[in-house]
């Protein structure tokens, strides 16, 4: 595997950028390892990886202190950023960051039209078994420092993307089918991609075959379940499963010491405060009403 440099520093970001744009680098290889609501709440870039073709980078955004110089990186750069499915990254990006990369080529299209199903994995046969692969995906990699194991990983990926893009490109030429992938290609590219938290409260089991009530309480329920998630930086699923507020919805459990006390039964850590719980209730139903328009309830 080649070589690879570990950028920490805006001053350090910056000479990569100059050193790639003074060798007329065309293209890069990238791959992004973030945070999804596994161990924190919300979406967060957590690092960055790069290959030019002959050697890696791995760009740490929670070093840096000027996103500008990441923005000189990723967006309306000279070089094509080869991707492997960036639809999530490409939205952490948008949302946690406000950078938009451009121009990108996203080789899961191209496999897809060429028939070819399997993640980079499959397509490269890269080594090492799922089960690893699995526990490396869901390391904590907001942490720091990183274990030189999880920054080995994190290389690797972007490593073979330069071999696959040339044997996928050719095939799409040599079957026609390559303005196909451009224009879904540059459409995923140009895509709005949003992030809202608030709006799957219909994934609680069972929501429809509530009853009316039942379904805005629910709500109600999913939005504090948030609230309180973001108010102490902790995943949605830590406060509570989606088994647990359908639990709390057919139990008839309402006040938030109720609620508090039920989802505090088998934990030893993570307790829920139902104070603040209480809080976050009073928020959602004044949040849901001013989405609908209605004066919000007086306590």
């Amino acid at each position: 595997m080649a070589g690879y440099d570990l950028i920490q520093t805006d001053e350090a970001l910056a000479r990569m950028v100059a050193r790639l744009r003074d060798a007329r680098v065309r293209r890069l290889a990238i791959d992004v390892e973030g945070e999804n609501n596994l161990h924190r709440y919300g979406i967060h870039v957590a690092l960055i990886q790069l290959f030019d073709g002959a050697r890696g980078y791995i760009v740490d955004p929670l070093s840096l202190q000027d996103p500008g110089h990441l923005k000189a990186l990723l967006e309306n750069s000279p070089w094509e950023l080869v991707w492997f499915d960036a639809g999530n990254d490409l939205l952490s990006f948008q949302h946690a960051m406000g950078i938009r990369p451009a121009p990108i080529l996203d080789l899961a299209i191209a496999a897809r039209l060429l028939g070819k199903m399997g993640g980079l994995q499959a397509l490269t046969g890269q080594g090492g078994s799922a089960r690893a692969k699995d526990k490396f995906q869901r390391a904590n990699w907001l942490r720091r420092p990183l274990s030189p194991a999880l920054l080995d990983y994190a290389i690797s990926d972007v490593m073979c993307l330069f071999a696959l893009s040339d044997a996928l490109m050719k095939e799409l030429e040599d079957r026609g089918l390559m303005e196909a992938f451009q224009a879904k290609n540059l459409e995923t590219q140009n895509a709005e991609r949003a992030w809202d938290p608030y709006s799957n409260f219909t994934r609680i089991p069972g929501f429809n075959r509530l009853s009316r009530p039942e379904r805005r309480f629910a709500k109600v329920l999913w939005y504090a379940r948030e609230l309180y998630g973001r108010n102490h930086d902790m995943p949605p699923g830590n406060v509570a499963s989606k088994q647990d507020m359908r639990a709390i919805v057919d139990k008839g459990l309402r006040a938030a010491n109720e609620i508090a006390r039920f989802l505090n039964e088998r934990r030893a850590r993570n307790r829920i405060d139902a104070d603040d719980l209480a809080a976050r209730f009073r928020e959602a139903e004044e949040k849901i009403d001013s989405a609908l328009s209605i004066p919000p309830r007086r306590a």
